[in-house]
């Protein structure tokens, strides 16, 4: 066990000292130049679609609601909405105003992924393959264009796993305030809406697996890389960082509804005012749950369902059902904003996945070099999908997003792999590279809502309804 500890610690020390030399101008380059090009997808012609836009007419109305001191009681915890509301105090209640977060937000998530991604591996061109693939994507463009709560939570998920690989790679005090911020993240991931609770399940199925190979796979832990570290936490920090944090955030942000709530009597004391946040949490709660489960959005009956665009989780990988956000047919152009993947990236990456799950299952397809990123992946991407597939209510392509993102890094590693071999292997890689981005640049007008010709916006339209059995992109 010692000479299995001190190699451990020699695999750590080894990556810590690549991520030491390796800031340098290739990855620093890579990733400003990805930011600069994600800002102006981000904000160019953010105002030029009328607000309000699908659900903007709900978030953005909750969000005037804090402003105006009487905030509804509604579907979602409201952390999203104060972002919203805070856009608004800063530009007005215009279309900027409503949607500069969001697209704050959407235009950094391809560097939080690349540092989640180096964090982990240290490896620069698998992080950055991974932070243009979640750049190249639709569906997150669209998502963080709009006044809409999905990309906050996608992004309070993925610091919360920064946070936390980076809390296992340090020692000491340091190592327990960055668990307690993973923590904190976890809570806000929760807090925008519940399915970020997907992003503490990952970390509750990688605690159980990373102990359950210390002690049964002894011999093994070695090749889980900074992973490994998580069997050496004290433990006291187990539930503190993730049980007690998630838990304090997530109660500390229903502070202002509770404030505002008309409920709760003006003028008592404090002490009042503490004993009655806990029937507060309760009615909020009845409410939520009331909300989710009423017929406006559980009948998923094909001839009459909740919405047009509901669709099942079981068809979310392989892109059957996006939703269509916004359409306005003016002087023989269209502009259509369509909640639409980039459909190769997606495909490539549902492949990845099938792919490294297979990789992990049969023996003759191992790689012993992998086995901690490889599992992290798929933990990732099954706790943020399989949940999905009990839920019996009317879902939307856009529950994928957590998931998909752990799609997104498989198949950056699957190319980072094919660019890695000497033989034409590497020219498979470079091929799926260009095709995702030129897929991207097809399909951007359906993104951004640019004018477009009706048979330009057919061209892009590839599955019309029954004309592929479960596919319809109209």
């Amino acid at each position: 066990m010692q000479n299995l500890e001190n190699s451990l610690s020699k695999d750590i020390d080894s990556i810590e000292q690549s991520r030491s030399q390796g800031w340098d101008w290739y990855l620093v380059a890579g990733s400003l130049g990805i930011l600069a090009i994600a800002l102006f997808l981000h904000f160019w012609q953010l105002g030029t679609i009328p607000y309000p836009v699908f659900d903007e007419s709900l978030f953005g109305q909750y969000a005037k609601e804090y402003l105006e001191g009487n905030p509804t009681w509604e579907g979602h915890p409201p952390l999203g909405k104060y972002f919203i509301m805070l856009g608004i105090l800063l530009f007005g209640q215009n279309e900027i105003g409503f949607r500069f977060w969001d697209a704050s937000f959407g235009s950094i998530l391809p560097l939080l992924v690349i540092g989640l991604v180096y964090r982990l591996t240290a490896k620069r061109n698998f992080a950055l393959l991974a932070g243009l693939f979640v750049f190249s994507d639709g569906l997150f463009l669209v998502e963080s264009r709009l006044a809409l709560l999905n990309i906050f939570l996608v992004s309070f998920g993925l610091v919360s796993q920064m946070f936390l690989v980076s809390g296992l790679a340090h020692q000491g005090k340091l190592r327990t305030l960055l668990l307690c911020f993973a923590g904190l993240m976890l809570g806000a991931a929760a807090s925008v809406k519940w399915n970020g609770l997907g992003f503490s399940l990952l970390v509750f199925l990688l605690l159980l697996l990373v102990g359950a190979i210390a002690k049964f796979f002894p011999q093994q832990l070695s090749k889980l890389g900074v992973l490994a570290e998580i069997t050496k936490l004290h433990w006291w920090q187990y539930p503190l960082c993730f049980v007690v944090m998630p838990i304090a955030f997530y109660l500390i942000q229903w502070l202002p509804l509770f404030i505002l709530n008309p409920g709760v009597p003006s003028g008592e004391n404090i002490w009042q005012s503490i004993s009655a946040f806990p029937h507060f949490l309760v009615a909020i709660h009845q409410h939520i749950l009331w909300w989710h489960s009423t017929d406006i959005v559980t009948s998923i009956d094909p001839a009459h369902p909740a919405h047009p665009y509901c669709s099942s989780a079981i068809s979310w990988a392989v892109l059957a059902r996006p939703v269509g956000y916004y359409f306005q047919n003016s002087n023989a152009y269209f502009a259509v904003i369509q909640g639409l993947g980039n459909p190769l990236l997606w495909w490539f990456s549902t492949l990845a996945i099938v792919g490294i799950t297979l990789g992990s299952i049969v023996p003759k397809l191992q790689k012993s070099t992998n086995i901690g990123s490889n599992n992290y992946l798929l933990l990732g991407y099954f706790a943020n999908y399989v949940p999905w597939l009990i839920v019996k209510r009317c879902l939307f392509l856009y529950h994928y997003m957590s998931a998909s993102i752990f799609s997104f890094i498989a198949l950056a590693w699957i190319v980072y792999q094919l660019l890695e071999q000497k033989g034409k292997l590497r020219y498979l890689g470079y091929g799926i590279i260009v095709t995702v981005v030129i897929s991207q640049l097809f399909f951007l007008p359906l993104w951004l809502g640019l004018p477009i010709l009706p048979k330009d916006f057919y061209q892009r339209i590839w599955f019309m309804p029954d004309s592929w059995s479960g596919f319809n992109w109209i």
